[in-house]
């Protein structure tokens, strides 16, 4: 097993997210409707939509703190990996992914924030930190670090937008006269499709689908699933994400599945947000970096 390029894979997984989606921070308060197919007394099918993307938006959990334990599991062709760790994450303020060998020590962590990303190696003592707000692909489609908190936090988002309002949820497209299970919503957006399917009696969000096409570059198409909802809070949260990558923008293209299971989510507040590194770390490389991590 190439374990460099496995991990490469993880990170070019995790950059593909942040590159194709974007979130918005602040909630709509929705309708307390029920089954949206079956309401009674609504003539008004614009109206309608909009109660049913009001519903879509308010299915986000509320808590400002998800923690838990994580099996996180990576295939890549004929590559396989599965390790143990943990998953930090504080509502518009960060995401941190820690991976543990023999579920012992921590080898590794990646930590999302508002201003950068950054991707340490606790063996070898390296970091590489990197600020996303100067590569010019996410600064032309308004892209940031709300692109992987939505995926994340299971959330309905506008790219590039700070919140959503009524009158954004109503550049959305949706049919809800189909007697299917699930409701797909749709928006584009330059070369970016998005698709969210939904499940209609309840507004939940069970798969959202990026498309990126480009001429020069190729397609990028990444979808995401949940499953396993439990109650956190008021709301439900899936305990289980899929993410599915295929791109064409590599030297080849790669089809790269990664799975994220949670064991025992909590809402503890109790944590640094920030790691801090001391001055026996040095900055090098993603390259590097990576190397490190999986001569292990």
């Amino acid at each position: 097993m190439n374990r460099i390029t496995i991990v490469k894979t993880i990170a070019l997984t995790l950059v593909t997210a942040a590159m194709l989606v974007s979130c918005g921070t602040k909630k709509v308060v929705a309708d307390q409707v029920s089954d949206v197919k079956t309401v009674s007394g609504v003539t008004d099918s614009e109206q309608l939509k909009l109660n049913y993307m009001r519903r879509v938006y308010d299915n986000a959990v509320y808590t400002k703190n998800i923690v838990s334990n994580i099996d996180f599991s990576l295939n890549a062709g004929s590559k396989d990996i599965s390790v143990s760790g943990s998953l930090r994450m504080r509502k518009d303020d960060v995401i941190r992914i820690q991976l543990t060998a023999f579920g012992l020590m921590e080898v590794g962590r990646l930590e999302f924030t508002k201003d950068y990303v950054m991707i340490v190696d606790r063996i070898h003592k390296e970091y590489v930190k990197a600020d996303y707000n100067k590569v010019e692909f996410l600064k032309r489609n308004g892209l940031n670090f709300y692109s992987m908190q939505a995926l994340f936090w299971n959330m309905l988002f506008v790219p590039g937008a700070g919140n959503i309002t009524d009158e954004q949820l109503k550049k959305f497209m949706l049919n809800l006269n189909s007697s299917a299970a699930t409701v797909p919503v749709s928006l584009k957006q330059g070369n970016m499709d998005y698709v969210w399917q939904t499940e209609s009696k309840t507004g939940l969000i069970k798969q959202t689908d990026v498309t990126y096409s480009d001429k020069a570059n190729g397609t990028t198409k990444l979808s995401c699933k949940y499953d396993d909802f439990k109650a956190l809070g008021t709301k439900m949260y899936p305990n289980l994400l899929i993410l599915n990558g295929k791109t064409q923008a590599t030297q080849k293209s790669r089809d790269i599945t990664v799975t994220i299971k949670m064991k025992g989510v909590k809402m503890d507040n109790d944590w640094e947000t920030r790691t801090t590194l001391s001055d026996k770390y040095k900055e090098v490389s993603v390259d590097e970096v990576l190397e490190k991590i999986t001569s292990l």
